[in-house]
């Protein structure tokens, strides 16, 4: 399926969004009782970078985490290059109006304008970022020595984030922060964002380098029962390698996966159903029952992910699940995901 942005957009037919109100942003807050969700009272999001599902799926680590969770066939990156599609993440639009991987201000709204009303905690964790002393945002475009990259950091393009303080203090470097905050158990942020640096990225290495660095983040959350309750966790990269051809005719298509003992439907099988980065935004949207995001957007009409489930109930987020999933192991199914020639790194 060829994902084209402008034939998409220019059939939408939208009916206007429900305004919300922008709040300024409140610290996190230890002790801080969830939210309750529909499906979840923890989404965590890990991205890494410019890899076809192909190459990935050909690492042993990321082929064996399909057995413990939910493989989406259907997901893909929502465009070229890598900037645009970390801010599609957190916004209704596509980028937001950025196209490039220069520094941008947008004026957008975004995912924490929905969180910080609803009393939501939130915190975006950046290997290798370096905040300025004041607490303030650190609106660097690189850091050569530790390899963080602003490109990489979508909460950084916002402006009201940017340049509120108390948001500013919920970017943090990950190193530092993150291992932490997974051992506060449930008084972890509600919305977790973690994107490594250009190493442990794939971006300038492959993606067996990448699946170390990976593994140790993962296992540090499953590692923790009291941080794994009702949590939910999207691996997932930002978009294809466009200078290599064997995503067998499918453009952008990139592995993700959810993973979760209270959360995700079945383990060990695929979703088909397609996907892409505003599958994010509406599935956080929906779980906590949040307004849409202001103006005409894909958070009005695009779908969730289809295999979460209530702890009450067997019910998927979108539908029957007969309707979106084989029920096959992607290590028993070869149709399922093309494994023919995996060699090669991005």
């Amino acid at each position: 399926m060829k994902f084209t942005v402008g034939a998409l957009l220019a059939s939408l037919s939208l009916a206007a969004a429900v305004p919300v109100e922008v709040a300024t942003s409140v610290e996190a807050k230890n002790h801080v009782k969830p939210v309750k969700g529909r499906w979840f009272e923890r989404f965590v999001v890990i991205v890494l970078e410019n890899t076809n599902k192909g190459v990935t799926m050909g690492d042993p680590y990321f082929l064996n985490l399909t057995h413990w969770g939910m493989l989406l066939n259907g997901y893909h990156g929502a465009t070229h290059p890598s900037q645009p599609n970390y801010i599609t993440m957190i916004t209704n639009t596509i980028a937001a109006g950025v196209y490039d991987d220069a520094d941008h201000n947008s004026t957008a709204y975004n995912l924490v304008d929905l969180f910080e009303p609803a009393g939501i905690t939130w915190k975006a964790y950046m290997e290798g970022y370096k905040p300025n002393a004041n607490g303030d945002c650190n609106p660097y475009h690189e850091d050569k020595e530790t390899l963080y990259v602003r490109k990489h950091n979508p909460f950084m393009s916002f402006d009201n984030i940017r340049n509120n303080t108390a948001r500013c203090q919920n970017i943090v470097n990950a190193e530092e922060h993150f291992a932490k905050d997974v051992a506060k158990g449930h008084d972890a942020p509600m919305y977790m964002y973690y994107v490594p640096n250009l190493k442990n990225d794939a971006h300038d290495t492959n993606i067996s380098y990448a699946a170390k660095n990976t593994q140790k983040v993962i296992d540090t959350m499953l590692n923790d029962k009291a941080f794994m309750k009702d949590t939910a966790i999207l691996v997932t990269f930002d978009e294809d390698n466009v200078y290599t051809n064997d995503n067998y005719g499918d453009p952008n298509s990139i592995y993700s996966i959810l993973l979760g003992n209270d959360t995700v439907k079945c383990y060990d099988c695929v979703d088909q159903t397609y996907y892409n980065h505003f599958s994010q935004l509406v599935t956080v949207e929906r779980n906590w029952n949040l307004s849409t995001l202001p103006g005409e957007g894909w958070d009005q009409w695009w779908r969730p992910f289809g295999q979460l489930r209530t702890s009450k109930d067997e019910n998927c987020a979108f539908a029957p699940c007969s309707e979106y999933y084989d029920g096959k192991s992607p290590a028993r199914s070869n149709s399922n995901w093309n494994d023919d020639g995996l060699e090669g790194t991005a």
